[in-house]
């Protein structure tokens, strides 16, 4: 009898032990999370969704630099299945922030849109781990594993915990969170993160894998820059009410909106490679109703010839027009308005130039905006 009591008390203070330890290594990632000056991170998020007859699959690839207080590039690659079926083509979303506006792009669309930091937060949802402390209810360390990481099999730690989820106030039941972490205890980094949660209505399992992750990093501010490639528009009519005022319609409304069919790129001038001069040219023009572009004029230019140049390439471009019960109206950007009784749309357009002088580097152009490079 001495001897089983003496064995329940060792698994108890044991169990006590284990538990003290895995909160401990929580609070030394969040603080290692918070006071790092920025990261740098890759991985895969694979999600599955169950519930009322509906199950929903997504496979997402990532990848995050941050840099206090409000510098961010994301990128994101997303596939989802609903029942084994492709919900949407694969999708992807580049995300900068550099230091004074978000710049956010869906591919494969050809629209941008920009707001200020003041209205958009630029927070990583990778990669930060500031906040793994908060509504733990509960956490253990129950075994050792592998993960493979910066391409080779990494020890870690597995730590299981559960956390108190917020219930609806219509809902009777409760809903719990089960996160299973593989962690780096040296670097205090998570490596991998499998998130459970449900009630009798659904189940939710996410797991998250990072294949590489590196703090405190030396990211250059070029990496916090939003380049965008020449036939890119300039969208903000998200932010505006979708109204019809004279005539003048905005996209969400439209049956069609005018289209780029084909371009050309501007070509600098010898001026502007002397000077090194680089950026954009934001040019607005109308599409009339055969996509032929009208009124082109330079709103916001750069000089050293390079306005004339954008002007020059615009006007070989070629567009579908914008429509509306097959019809071709005018279409309001979010910037500039255009009557349909001229039978033309007016739009906004960049034009990017990338003048490096002779003895640098010239930033190679693309087909879609700056992303994360390998």
């Amino acid at each position: 009898m001495v001897v089983a009591l003496l064995l329940l008390s060792l698994a108890g203070f044991a169990s006590a032990q284990t538990n003290e330890d895995a909160r401990a290594l929580l609070h030394e990632i969040a603080a290692s999370s918070r006071t790092a000056n920025g990261w740098r991170a890759e991985g895969v998020q694979v999600g599955d969704f169950t519930g009322q007859g509906v199950q929903v699959h997504h496979e997402t690839h990532f990848k995050v630099a941050f840099v206090r207080p409000s510098k961010m590039l994301l990128e994101v690659e997303t596939k989802e299945t609903l029942g084994g079926m492709s919900l949407t083509p694969p999708s992807g979303t580049l995300m900068v922030c550099d230091g004074t506006d978000q710049w956010t792009h869906f591919s494969p669309s050809t629209l941008f849109s920009r707001s200020p930091l003041g209205v958009s937060a630029c927070r990583p949802e990778f990669g930060d781990f500031s906040n793994i402390e908060e509504n733990l209810v509960s956490a253990a360390l129950i075994a050792r594993d592998h993960v493979q990481f910066s391409g080779a099999a990494k020890e870690c730690e597995v730590l299981k915990a559960e956390y108190a989820v917020s219930v609806l106030p219509d809902r009777s039941d409760s809903a719990r969170s089960m996160r299973t972490l593989c962690i780096d205890p040296v670097q205090h980094l998570i490596l991998r993160e499998v998130d459970e949660s449900g009630n009798a209505s659904y189940r939710s399992v996410e797991t998250t894998t990072y294949t590489s992750y590196t703090r405190d990093t030396d990211l250059t501010p070029d990496l916090f820059r939003f380049y965008v490639p020449t036939g890119y528009f300039e969208d903000d009519v998200h932010q505006k009410d979708q109204t019809v005022e004279n005539g003048v319609y905005t996209v969400g409304m439209l049956d069609a909106v005018p289209t780029l069919v084909s371009k050309i790129e501007p070509s600098p001038t010898a001026e502007a490679v002397q000077a090194g001069i680089s950026g954009i040219v934001l040019v607005s023009l109308q599409v009339s109703s055969v996509g032929r572009p009208e009124n082109v004029k330079v709103v916001r230019g750069l000089g050293h010839g390079l306005d004339e140049k954008a002007i020059e390439a615009v006007r070989l471009w070629r567009f579908s027009p914008g429509a509306k019960d097959g019809a071709p109206v005018a279409y309001w950007p979010g910037k500039t308005k255009a009557r349909n009784s001229s039978g033309l749309t007016t739009l906004l357009v960049c034009m990017s130039f990338w003048c490096a002088r002779r003895d640098s580097n010239p930033r190679p152009t693309g087909s879609k905006p700056a992303a994360l490079s390998n």
